[in-house]
């Protein structure tokens, strides 16, 4: 199974980046990631056997235990690869506990044997994949804040014409504190 954790983001959020989106439209050209799948990836595992799934879960539940909701805010975009074939994202502007909580889930995962992308981790969203970027200025991104109260543990599936992400386990973060 392809599997990842990720930060699930507050349905506000998902709207504004929705809006990001539609925004680009018009002024590039790609693979659009639908709104519904919208996350931010804190450890890539790849090919996993089924039969681990219960010691992600733990290192997930371990990794959150100590870590309150938080809130994040919406930033700049940003892309990662070839200008006429790129990954095009918005990253995070307030970040909240976010790197804290990435390392914690990390360090639970490679603690257990698991193996991960380690590239550093970058709090960004995904918005389109195979973009090609070579055309000019891009919009001017929506803004907004959110709470993150939880992470996911996701079984990715791409035999389908478009990924689809299907949650296998999820930490409730706890609540914050007024």
């Amino acid at each position: 199974m392809r599997l990842f954790v990720a930060a699930e983001l507050p349905e506000n959020l998902q709207e504004a980046l929705a809006e990001t989106s539609a925004r680009l439209r018009g002024a590039v050209k790609g693979r659009y990631v639908a709104p519904d799948s919208f996350h931010m990836t804190l450890a890539f595992l790849g090919e996993v056997d089924a039969g681990r799934i219960d010691a992600i879960a733990d290192a997930v539940d371990v990794a959150c235990q100590e870590f309150a909701a938080f809130e994040v805010g919406l930033g700049p975009l940003g892309s990662f690869g070839k200008r006429s074939s790129a990954t095009l994202w918005q990253g995070l502007g307030e970040q909240g506990a976010l790197p804290e909580l990435a390392a914690s889930v990390r360090e639970g995962l490679r603690t257990r044997g698991f193996d991960f992308d380690e590239k550093s981790f970058k709090a960004h969203v995904t918005l389109m994949r195979k973009a090609d970027l070579t055309s000019g200025a891009l919009p001017m991104p929506t803004t907004g804040r959110g709470v993150v109260d939880r992470v996911t543990l996701f079984h990715s599936d791409l035999s389908g014409p478009r990924p689809v992400y299907e949650p296998l386990h999820t930490a409730e973060l706890s609540q914050r504190e007024s």
